[in-house]
């Protein structure tokens, strides 16, 4: 990036280098997490009053946390506890999710397409398609 000051006739070039920066702000794949997406019919996705929440323990007597969004890192393996899945939040938190309202992620739009959880620079857990 190049930036030109001016200030009385001088002109000042500053140049900074988008390299390091690069390296440094990398997203980096989150071991023993996989992708998968909310078991929800095509109108039940596009209707904004649908909501799955999450728990803050594997059980449905426990306070719910917030909402999962459309795809979710999941503990892989897979291994549910009292019927309900160990995914993280976005915010990097555990949380449990019903393994019901889990499928297995894939694409309609590009079925090719794979999904890694990674860690994005700010902190939050976010997802890569990776070619």
């Amino acid at each position: 990036m190049k930036k030109s000051l001016t200030r009385a006739g001088v002109v000042t070039v500053l140049v900074l280098s988008h390299f390091p920066a690069y390296a440094a702000t990398t997203p980096r794949q989150i071991p023993g997490y996989g992708c998968m997406m909310l078991n929800l019919t095509e109108q039940q996705s596009m209707d904004p009053s649908v909501h799955i929440p999450v728990r803050s323990a594997p059980s449905e007597s426990a306070p719910p946390i917030g909402w999962a969004g459309a795809v979710v890192a999941v503990r892989e393996p897979v291994a549910p506890v009292n019927g309900f899945v160990a995914m993280l939040f976005p915010t990097g938190q555990q949380v449990w999710i019903p393994k019901s309202d889990l499928r297995p992620y894939h694409s309609l739009g590009d079925p090719g397409a794979r999904c890694v959880p990674v860690m994005l620079p700010n902190g939050r857990v976010g997802f890569d398609s990776p070619r």
